[in-house]
C-alpha cells in the first residue's frame, strides 16, 4: 500500500472521531506533505494538530489506545497536550495547542495558509506547501530541515511521474 492510500485509509478509520470536533484540526508533518503530493517513501505517523479541548476529547476517546510513557524527542523544543496512540494499524500523534521554543521564547503554532480535502464524508485541513516549509523551518530540527527542502524542490521541479 502507497503510503498515500495508507493515510487515507487511516484518516477514514478516523473519521467518526475527528468530525466531532469542535476546533479546526490540521494534519501536519510527512502525512501533510504526502497528502500534498510530495512523494515520501514512508510515513511513520499521523500528526494531528488540534485544540487542547479537542485533545483532552481525543484522549478520553481513544484512552484504550494511548501508548503509555510516551514522550517525543526533542520534548524541550517543544510543549502541548501530546499523546501518542496506536489506532487501525496506524501511529496517530495528537498535539493540542502546540507550542514551539524558538530564541528562547514559547509561541504557539499557528496555520496560517491551509487547503482543504475531502476524504470520503470528512474535510480535513492541511498547509499549504509554503506553510509547511515555513512549520518545518520553525521545528528546526534536522530532519524537519531536509523535508522543507524537498518541498522547495518540489515547487521548484514538480515530480511529473517521468
Amino acid at each position: 500500500m502507497t503510503p498515500f492510500n495508507k493515510i487515507l485509509e487511516s484518516i477514514e478509520y478516523l473519521a467518526d472521531d475527528l468530525s466531532a470536533l469542535q476546533d479546526p484540526v490540521y494534519i501536519i508533518g510527512s502525512s501533510a506533505l504526502v497528502l500534498a503530493g510530495v512523494p515520501l517513501e514512508v510515513t511513520e505517523d499521523l500528526d494531528l494538530l488540534t485544540s487542547a479541548r479537542d485533545a483532552d476529547f481525543l484522549k478520553n476517546r481513544w484512552q484504550a489506545s494511548k501508548i503509555e510513557d510516551y514522550a517525543p524527542k526533542d520534548s524541550d523544543k517543544f510543549r502541548s497536550r501530546f499523546a501518542r496512540y496506536q489506532l487501525g494499524g496506524v501511529w496517530v500523534e495528537v498535539m493540542g495547542d502546540l507550542e514551539i521554543c524558538n530564541n528562547n521564547q514559547w509561541q504557539k503554532l499557528r496555520v496560517n495558509q491551509y487547503s482543504e480535502l475531502s476524504i470520503g464524508q470528512l474535510k480535513v485541513r492541511i498547509p499549504t506547501l509554503q506553510e509547511q516549509e515555513r512549520v518545518f523551518r520553525l521545528f528546526g530540527r534536522s530532519k524537519d530541515i531536509v523535508k522543507a527542502d524537498l518541498i522547495l524542490k518540489h515547487i521548484i521541479q514538480p515530480d511529473n511521474g517521468n
